[in-house]
């Protein structure tokens, strides 16, 4: 169903976007809410939300049909939200814990179980990480930030903050794997 979605959007069918639209309003807008922090208005809020929408229609012509809508949605909100505050001469704003993490969008919107399990699995693997490691892994992976941002935030070299990455990703994997979930690249662990 979703593939066939994303081949119509390919196709330039615009029933499929008011379809995408209304199932997925709700989602990107609550990604947007999460990622701004409070620190946006609601105006400002709504307007980015459609916003993510105009760009996916703008850009339908570089989607694959197999790609799941909800994490590249995901993506441009949180770009969408990146921007916004870089025109107001802001960094945007990034969770500090993990206790701030939900799986509660994923699960309503994935209607995969085993992806959901799959997810639940990660963030309960994210306890076998150091505090530093599962910040550096929270900040790269859930919000994009980049290496060398997190390395100036943190007073570490570049350097240093991928080969936590890869050290992190490899713990994570085998904890992944270990409980039997053997496909690490579907919760994004490839990287």
């Amino acid at each position: 169903m979703e593939q066939n979605r994303t081949a119509a959007l390919i196709a330039g069918d615009e029933t499929v976007l008011r379809e995408v639209m209304q199932r997925y309003t709700g989602y990107v807008y609550t990604i947007v809410r999460n990622f701004s922090r409070g620190r946006l208005s609601t105006e400002d809020m709504e307007e980015i939300t459609a916003d993510v929408f105009i760009s996916l229609w703008k850009n339908k012509a570089n989607l694959k049909q197999q790609l799941a809508l909800p994490p590249y949605l995901a993506a441009i909100a949180r770009n969408h939200v990146k921007n916004r505050f870089r025109a107001m001469g802001k960094h945007a704003p990034v969770r500090q814990s993990l206790e701030e993490l939900t799986l509660s969008d994923s699960q309503d919107l994935c209607m995969d179980a085993e992806k959901a399990e799959a997810i639940a699995c990660l963030v309960c693997g994210l306890e076998i990480l150091t505090e530093q490691e599962r910040e550096l892994v929270i900040r790269f992976y859930f919000y994009g930030e980049k290496t060398s941002d997190m390395a100036k935030a943190l007073h570490l070299s570049d350097t240093a903050v991928r080969v936590r990455l890869y050290r992190s990703r490899g713990k994570l994997r085998r904890y992944m794997e270990e409980r039997g979930f053997g496909d690490a690249e579907a919760v994004g662990l490839a990287r």
